[in-house]
């Protein structure tokens, strides 16, 4: 006698494997969307028909601890491997502005179209703000994937800025809802100071692990590709997981970590690295296309379908666009991009690669469920969420072809 609850759980993974591959091949045929933005479409799909009684299916949900803690940790970790750090200082200056004065603008932008339009007060508009203002590093990397003919300098701002922000963004969220949750007052100026103290002390957290696992491999030598990636993976969850148990942003101390690893493993043999870069290259897409499914099914069931308007879709859209585009256009200025100027190709690149993802969603779904603000922040989060995903990689696939 079989369980009937285990045969079925393994002909969907069955089936998964086989959409997955189907979803391969004819996105690069029809050559519209990265292939990762297919499993999303496909995940609503599943959760319309599931939320509209068309099909009887499992339901399926985003848990934020299952993508902070299970999924994050291997993304993050997967994205920032690939950068070699000489490269990356390269951009460092960059990638700093963006994720921390951009974000800030882009937060008291959106923080005021909330609090004129919405009537929701403006440290909770804040908060709304700070969330929905962050590049997930995670959407910007499976749509970069496909970028063939984007410079390496241009690539690394992008995805710097995006893992950068994110730390950042979870930072200033964390002590945001304290200041909104927490039974005590805090003072802005205490606020501000802790939080530069936690984003330091996840980026030295983060370089300890990386150079201690580094360390461990050296000592541990091994001709078999399975030691590295024990250690990888030890140290991408680790370091999130020890950050997060001390309240610092975890997102920073993988980066780092991923980082003080170093880009290529000192390893003497060359099946060693092909084999572990081909595992983390699997894990990365395995994960992305779980994350991204979850992240389609749950829409029906996450957001509040009575308060979808056609004017609130309009206003969600134009605060998406234009709170990253303002920050971009006071910040330009000030940036270089291989010795230069920002061109206005690369102006629009920036823009189109600010795609938002299932973090923005983990963290609105960590809120409070009494909090009166969390239906329309999380109806609202996934309206942004969605057309980022679908409509930006292909403008950004008209800018690099321009």
């Amino acid at each position: 006698m079989h369980d009937s609850s285990l045969i079925s759980l393994i002909v969907f993974i069955i089936s998964g494997l086989v959409s997955l591959n189907a979803l391969s091949y004819y996105s690069e045929r029809l050559m519209l969307f990265p292939n990762i933005i297919w499993v999303l479409c496909l995940g609503m799909v599943y959760g319309a028909m599931n939320h509209f009684d068309i099909i009887e299916l499992p339901e399926l949900y985003l848990d934020p601890n299952i993508i902070l803690f299970g999924l994050v940790p291997v993304l993050i970790f997967a994205a920032a491997k690939k950068m070699c750090l000489h490269h990356f200082y390269s951009v460092l200056k960059n990638s700093t502005i963006l994720a921390t004065l951009g974000i800030i603008i882009s937060m008291i932008g959106v923080a005021s179209v909330l609090f004129l339009v919405f009537n929701v007060p403006f440290l909770e508009s804040l908060l709304f703000g700070v969330i929905v203002s962050a590049t997930d590093p995670i959407a910007v990397s499976a749509i970069l994937h496909d970028a063939k003919d984007l410079s390496i300098e241009r690539k690394m701002l992008i995805e710097g800025e995006s893992i950068l922000n994110d730390g950042f963004v979870v930072a200033v969220f964390s002590t945001l809802s304290i200041m909104i949750f927490g039974a005590e007052d805090i003072s802005l100026l205490l606020s501000g100071g802790k939080l530069v103290v936690n984003i330091l002390s996840a980026i030295l957290l983060g370089i300890i692990l990386g150079r201690l696992a580094r360390f461990l491999l050296r000592v541990w030598k091994n001709s078999a590709p399975s030691l590295t990636i024990n250690i990888t993976l030890a140290l991408a969850f680790s370091s999130f997981l020890v950050a997060e148990t001390f309240h610092l942003p975890g997102v920073l101390a993988v980066f780092a970590g991923a980082l003080a690893f170093g880009y290529r493993p000192d390893e003497d043999n060359e099946i060693a690295k092909s084999g572990q870069e081909q595992v983390w290259d699997y894990l990365e897409y395995i994960v992305n296309s779980i994350l991204f499914f979850l992240l389609g099914a749950s829409f029906f069931s996450q957001v509040s379908i009575e308060i979808i308007t056609f004017t609130f879709i309009v206003i969600a859209v134009v605060v998406l666009f234009v709170s990253r585009l303002v920050a971009l256009s006071i910040l330009s200025p000030f940036l270089l991009i291989e010795g230069k100027r920002v061109s206005l190709q690369d102006f629009w690149l920036l823009n189109f690669s600010g795609s938002r993802g299932a973090i923005s969603i983990a963290l609105i779904l960590l809120l409070p469920n009494d909090f009166v603000y969390k239906s329309l922040f999380l109806t609202m989060a996934f309206i942004m969420v969605i057309v980022s995903l679908v409509v930006y990689p292909v403008l950004l696939k008209r800018v690099l072809d321009a």
